[in-house]
């Protein structure tokens, strides 16, 4: 089905009570699922009307009481009456406990809502997967995006890195290409190559993670600070999560792997640490990830992962 027939499906309420647009950062799924709630109640494709608009809800955090109240206003018998939408951007970073509360309402939805998510399939526990329909963003097969960046003046070299790590998203592939980006991304190599030397590189990961900021007072003064920013760690993990997949790659016999930058990283990995390490380590970065999803301290959040790697 194309996309403009299940918008008019979803427009019409032919659809399921619950959907999820499932892909990549970048894969534009977010903004889908939001022109879905626009077609849903408002009849539009403007998004931008969603945000006067009082039967739709998007919570800003995944806290189980935040989550439990946004399905609780749909459940109240005062709303009982129209069309209602609420909808959970990254929702895969959910904990269990509140995974487990949209679940409730996934099994028993109120009439007239749509529930909508976005995310990484793998982030779902199976039973939430199994009631909603999925809508896959489009990808690529990554050689398609390394020949238009090389036809668009990029180094062949790069260009294949940026199409592998893409995830077939032509937009992520795009970016990766930008000066700033690279620049991350050697440094952060740089840290990822102390931790395989068991060293705690905590200067060197918190700066590279930090960025000036503006700040507001009580007295609604501004004033710029530097602060370790929560989206810089969670690229530096999106980084090390990828290596250390690349690492369990090595390990299971396959040896293409996706960080063709760094492959002696990948190597040493895989050499001086066992599997079940390995392992520990994605959960590290999973973790972590998540603690920064629920605003956690990301300068703690830091010192935290160092605490934890082997």
């Amino acid at each position: 089905m194309q996309r403009n027939d299940w918008m008019e499906r979803i427009e019409r309420g032919e659809v399921p009570h619950a959907i999820l647009f499932a892909g990549p950062k970048e894969g534009g799924e977010l903004m889908l699922a939001r022109r879905a709630a626009a077609r849903f109640l408002l009849h539009t494709d403007d998004v931008k009307a969603l945000e006067n608009c009082p039967f739709y809800l998007e919570p800003e955090d995944y806290q189980v009481r935040t989550v439990r109240d946004a399905l609780a206003v749909i459940n109240a018998e005062a709303y009982e009456q129209g069309r209602h939408c609420i909808l959970f951007p990254d929702a895969h970073t959910m904990s269990e406990a509140a995974q487990d509360v949209l679940l409730k309402t996934l099994e028993e939805p109120p009439k007239d809502t749509l529930l909508l998510l976005t995310g990484v399939e793998s982030g779902f526990r199976p039973t939430i997967l199994s009631r909603c329909m999925i809508l896959r963003t489009e990808t690529e097969p990554w050689e398609a995006i390394a020949e238009r960046l090389i036809k668009n003046g990029a180094d062949r070299e790069k260009a294949t890195l940026a199409a592998k790590l893409s995830d077939g998203v032509s937009g992520r592939a795009e970016a990766f290409l930008r000066g700033d980006s690279l620049a991350f991304r050697r440094e952060a190599i740089a840290c990822i190559r102390r931790f395989a030397s068991k060293s705690k590189p905590y200067a060197a990961l918190s700066a590279l993670c930090t960025d000036t900021v503006t700040e507001e007072n009580e007295d609604g003064a501004t004033k710029k600070a530097k602060k370790v920013v929560p989206a810089l760690l969670d690229a530096f993990l999106d980084i090390f999560l990828s290596i250390l997949l690349d690492v369990l790659r090595l390990k299971n016999g396959v040896q293409e792997i996706r960080n063709t930058d760094c492959a002696e990283v990948a190597t040493f990995f895989n050499s001086t640490f066992t599997i079940g390490q390995i392992q520990g380590m994605i959960q590290i970065a999973v973790d972590a990830k998540e603690m920064l999803a629920y605003k956690a301290s990301p300068a703690m959040t830091i010192d935290w992962i160092l605490a934890k790697l082997p």
